[in-house]
């Protein structure tokens, strides 16, 4: 079986892949790729602290994945049907509070 130069290519960027999920700690580049941000916006936000980061040089920047993951759950947005569940607990919860001040 003949490999290709295509099937070669797509084997590495198959690792390459691989690779960088693997990763605990991003570059730059790897943590404005992994957010789908440019790199001018991960560094204004760095340097605006908006964003967790290190620097052990003092220079070259780097993020925990698992601090990105936690930034990006900040200030969830829900769905109207859990707007809806949380309404109704709600009124529920008044509902038997009403009963219990009239004893």
């Amino acid at each position: 079986m003949e490999i290709t130069n295509k099937d070669l290519l797509t084997r590495i960027e198959t690792l390459e892949r691989l690779v960088f999920l693997a990763k605990e700690v991003l570059s730059l580049e790897e943590a404005s790729i992994y957010l789908d941000i440019s790199r001018s916006t991960l560094y204004k936000m760095t340097s605006a602290k908006q964003i967790p980061h290190y620097k052990p040089n003092g220079k070259i920047i780097y993020f925990e994945k698992s601090e990105l993951n936690n930034w990006m759950r900040q200030n969830p947005v829900k769905s109207l049907a859990q707007i809806e569940e949380d309404a109704a607990a709600y009124l529920a919860k008044l509902d038997k509070a009403k009963i219990e001040n009239k004893r």
